[in-house]
């Protein structure tokens, strides 16, 4: 049984009357026609508030609490539009307009953010920040302090981030600081404009200027897409979806705090954006739009390789690092007997966001920085090199990476000119002897899919070599051809560029093909 309570109200509180027995007009899509009608008993006004009871143990208390805080919100917000809803979970109604509470939700202390959440449509900062506003909030530290907070911050955002608030990644100290910079921030703009401008636009750079705070931090189109994300915790896991990726986050050793997620989040979302405008810059098929994809992110801290379904673009991801090597997969997907051509594509088009990666995390030190830019190798790698004769295979690396990097100086790509210079130096010793002792320093790509994922693959030439080769092999492919002959490929090499890919590989080989890429 359901029954309707109409409330009218003008600002104040008012005395209620149930008034039992009277019969309701169900609307399309109402649950019930049996009501009963709460109204007052003294004033009305065209202000009401609609409540419709889905269960007939709901007690007063819980209206008046729902009442209360429409009546706070709504001096606020415009909410004239939506009705509301209170019962058990087992009959939680969903249609446009209302909004449905259990009474669980709300005799939690939390009740009146999550009545802001279904009542606005705001990220989740702003989402705390207006409830704080509208219910007397009192912060713990004075503006002040949380300047002098943001200004001992070291990431380049504030802590408006929903996981900040989320105590699986923030201290509590650090927690309270961002609930009372949502309440300063919300209060400014809120005091000074309208809501429709709070919740359009930005102000911080104005707020801050306010408080004399005079660092700036950035906060970019990233950055906002990062900051509306959605957090729902589910037992162990945080579900977080951005920018319509969903990143399921359980406990992962490199994920500890919001900061860090906060980080991947960002380089991530950045490295996609960049991605889909090199692509449709490259495509007459593709725009922007059109080839982003969603994918579904479970980070791990096991294992050395990440993976993706590419059934159902589910990315097992053991470092952020590799996020857009597997992204392209979902996006630029070729054919499974030529697995060669996909870990090219893939290869080739994370570069520009690997290099980026290297830099911002300072990552290009250590052997690869010492051996490559300085040509110091320890004696235990010499030693271990020389017993698998290898030493040709490296110093040819070396001598090829030290090209490329004089060809483009000043550029913060150590890390792409080292992926060349590795391909090179494979394609150069393909087929000798001594190529075959590099097994354990550059598997190839049957060895990884076999040795790493279990996984078969066909008996093509492509699938011989190591992955950096078969991304300069792709990357002429697609030179000659044009990323739009992958796009709209039919699956078989040879109806899509006229020869077998084993006839195309080695033709590229017989005529060292690659070799253009060390020249000025």
């Amino acid at each position: 049984m359901m029954k309707k309570v109409v409330y009218r109200c003008i600002g104040v509180l008012l005395s209620m009357a149930m008034l039992c027995g009277c019969a309701a007009q169900g609307n399309s899509g109402d649950i019930g026609s049996d009501a009963g009608t709460l109204a007052s008993s003294t004033l009305a006004s065209s202000t009401e508030v609609s409540i419709s009871l889905l269960s007939e143990d709901v007690t007063e208390e819980s209206v008046n609490k729902v009442k209360d805080a429409w009546q706070r919100v709504s001096e606020i917000v415009p909410l004239t539009d939506i009705e509301f809803a209170i019962g058990p979970a087992t009959k939680h109604v969903k249609r446009d307009g209302l909004v449905s509470f259990t009474e669980r939700e709300i005799d939690n202390d939390n009740f009146y953010e999550v009545f802001t959440d279904k009542c606005t449509d705001l990220s989740y900062w702003k989402t705390v920040g207006l409830a704080e506003y509208a219910f007397d909030y009192t912060p713990v530290n004075t503006e002040d302090e949380v300047k002098e907070y943001l200004g001992n911050r070291e990431e380049k955002a504030l802590p408006l981030f929903a996981l900040y608030f989320f105590d699986k990644f923030s201290e509590e100290s650090d927690m309270q600081m961002s609930r009372d910079c949502a309440y300063y921030l919300t209060k400014y703009v809120l005091d000074k404009y309208s809501f429709n401008d709070f919740s359009s636009n930005d102000y911080r750079s104005e707020w801050l200027a306010d408080i004399g705070f005079t660092a700036d931090f950035r906060f970019d189109e990233v950055d906002e897409a990062v900051e509306t994300a959605t957090a729902v915790k589910n037992g162990t896991t945080i579900y977080v979806i951005c920018a319509g990726n969903t990143w399921e986050i359980g406990d992962v050793e490199w994920l500890k705090t919001a900061d860090a997620v906060y980080s991947v989040l960002y380089e991530t979302e950045e490295g996609i954006r960049n991605l889909c405008k090199r692509v449709a810059s490259e495509s007459d098929i593709y725009d922007e739009e059109s080839f982003r994809k969603n994918v579904t992110v479970i980070p791990s801290s096991e294992g050395v390789i990440s993976h993706i379904n590419t059934k159902d673009g589910i990315i097992t991801l053991v470092s952020p690092y590799q996020f857009i090597h597997e992204y392209v997969h979902w996006t630029l997907y070729y054919s499974h007997d030529e697995s060669w051509l996909n870990e090219g594509l893939a290869a080739y088009y994370c570069l520009e966001y690997q290099d980026n990666y290297t830099y911002n995390h300072d990552s290009w030190v250590g052997f690869k920085h010492d051996w490559l830019d300085e040509g110091i190798m320890d004696d235990e790698s010499r030693a271990k090199y020389e017993q698998a004769r290898a030493m040709e295979y490296m110093e040819k690396v070396r001598e090829y990476y030290l090209i490329l990097r004089e060809k483009d100086k000043g550029k913060n790509n150590q890390l792409s000119c080292a992926e060349f210079a590795e391909g090179l130096a494979s394609l150069t010793l393909f087929g000798s002897e001594d190529r075959e002792m590099l097994a354990p320093f550059a598997g190839t790509i049957r060895d990884v899919y076999n040795n790493e994922l279990g996984i078969n693959v066909a008996d093509r030439l492509g699938n011989e070599l190591e992955g950096s080769a078969a991304m300069i092999v792709t990357a002429d492919l697609i030179a000659k051809h044009g990323v739009d002959s992958i796009i709209s490929s039919s699956g078989s090499f040879e109806e899509d560029f006229g020869m077998t890919s084993d006839e195309y590989i080695q033709n590229y080989l017989d005529n060292k093909l690659y070799m253009h890429f060390l020249d000025e």
